[in-house]
């Protein structure tokens, strides 16, 4: 038991999440938005939080020409629009304001270029990244959270668990996702391994966190209605004892 733990009763814990496999889990699972503040709030509570790691592909240059002329392959095949070539200067933007919002917030980000395979699936390689920080940080804690339900980090997961740090699982294993119906089912995306889950010592469903970590959308006022404006009042008519502007001046004597 670490000094911490004797003194003050927390636990050390260091945070670490798949991005891709959050994602699909979350937005395409779920049907939800992370509040990435109230998330890290949640997973901390009532522990010292000695790091949280986040876990992105990003996109090159090289990825988004790739990806490009595969979409141009199929535009040709298939005879629909081609792709606005925004696009892809658009979503980096997007990605870039993503990276920053997470490091202002606590997190450490850990990119990888996103890998683009023939069939126009992606894949950022961040397995390697998660397992090395999980085995460099197990000394230094005694609780870790593990944000994924991907079964390869099941070996990462029992190498630290061995050296004596509890192992909390945060994914999910619901059979369909939120958008499903009984005409048209659709298998919950980013499913946790059961030997994943075998391997931790908890395992927290990530549909039980919705709540607790959904983005609250801000709540807007009311138009106000528009009121024209006043006219401006009319104006008096000159006096007769008034000198108009109009009127000639007099020559000097």
């Amino acid at each position: 038991m670490n000094i911490e733990r004797r003194l003050f009763g927390v636990e050390r814990t260091a945070i670490f999440i798949d991005g891709w496999n959050f994602a699909k889990a979350t937005y395409e699972g779920l049907g939800i938005r992370v509040d990435f503040k109230r998330l890290l709030s949640a997973l901390s509570a009532g522990r010292l939080l000695v790091r949280a790691i986040y876990y992105i592909g990003e996109w090159s240059d090289e990825g988004y020409a790739l990806m490009a002329n595969l979409r141009r392959a199929r535009v040709v095949d298939s005879g629909t629009a081609p792709p606005d070539p925004q696009e892809s200067e658009r979503r980096r933007m997007q990605q870039q304001g993503f990276i920053r919002m997470l490091n202002r917030n606590g997190y450490q980000v850990t990119k990888r270029p996103v890998v683009v395979f023939a069939d126009g699936t992606t894949k950022a390689l961040i397995g390697v990244d998660l397992a090395l920080d999980m085995l460099s940080l197990a000394d230094r804690c005694d609780r870790m959270v593990l944000v994924s339900g991907d079964g390869d980090f099941t070996p990462a997961v029992r190498a630290v668990a061995a050296r004596g740090v509890r192992v909390q699982v945060v994914a999910s294993q619901a059979p369909q996702a939120a958008s499903a119906t009984p005409e048209h089912a659709r298998p919950f995306p980013a499913r946790a391994s059961d030997e994943l889950l075998d391997a931790a010592d908890e395992f927290t469903e990530l549909k039980d966190l919705a709540a607790e970590i959904e983005l609250q959308e801000p709540r807007r006022s009311p138009p106000r209605p528009f009121i024209p404006p006043e006219p401006p009042p009319a104006k008096e008519p000159a006096s007769e004892t008034e000198p108009s502007a109009e009127r000639a001046v007099p020559d000097a004597p």
